[in-house]
């Protein structure tokens, strides 16, 4: 899961700058509280919800295990274009063969965009970032971002509902229109594909059902 706009929500009631660069927060110590704090109450609300089991629901009596853990090892980013990343970060490992343990006995392991180095420093992730890795190490069938929009549209506003690698690549150059967040997820898409996963599907967030159209109809709803 990703945490931007609570982030910048803790950024605000503080009274700090949002600075970013090269796609990146620049992440000082002030705004890696931010980060943690707006990380951790997102991933609170998240567990909260898959343990829901109420009366008279489908998910009734349900016992659904969410796991949290280290599986991620991080790296800084250090210096881009002369400026000092801080403690933005990104995936040097993930633990595959951990995240697929839990699998086996039936947890869904839910991820957060921190991680800490072999040091024991914890640095700011890229969401799009960690599932992209997480995905490619543990050899998954599918890799599904939940986007701002429908899914990959070409400049005349129409969905593009499949694409190549290879078009996809050149739609990170070309695509001007495309919202922030197909271009944040895109290059993430074509690496994962060209690395073995098996399909990457960006689809809206926007309507409920989204992820059951796609994944249960035959044309599905996104890209």
């Amino acid at each position: 899961h990703g945490a931007r706009p609570q982030i910048e929500e803790e950024l605000r009631e503080k009274g700090l700058e949002s600075k970013s660069h090269s796609g990146y927060r620049i992440t000082d110590a002030a705004a890696l509280d931010c980060v943690i704090d707006a990380v951790g109450s997102v991933y609170l609300e998240i567990d909260a919800l898959l343990s829901q089991g109420l009366p008279d629901t489908p998910m009734a009596n349900s016992t659904i295990r969410a796991v949290t853990g280290n599986f991620i090892v991080t790296k800084p980013l250090g210096v881009i274009d002369g400026v000092d990343m801080q403690y933005a970060g990104s995936v040097r490992k993930i633990d595959a063969e951990g995240v697929k343990a839990q699998l086996r006995i039936g947890n869904i392991v839910i991820l957060s965009p921190l991680g800490a180095s072999p040091t024991g420093e914890i640095f700011n992730l890229a969401m799009e970032e960690v599932a992209e890795a997480t995905a490619v190490a543990i050899g998954a069938d599918k890799l599904i971002f939940l986007t701002d929009s429908q899914g990959v549209t070409d400049s005349d506003g129409r969905l593009l509902d499949e694409m190549t690698t290879d078009a996809a690549d050149r739609m990170i150059t070309l695509g001007e229109w495309l919202s922030s967040d197909v271009r944040r997820y895109l290059p993430c898409a074509v690496r994962a594909s060209r690395s073995g996963v098996g399909r990457v599907h960006l689809i809206g967030y926007n309507e409920d059902g989204t992820l059951l159209r796609e994944l249960f109809s035959r044309d599905g709803v996104g890209t």
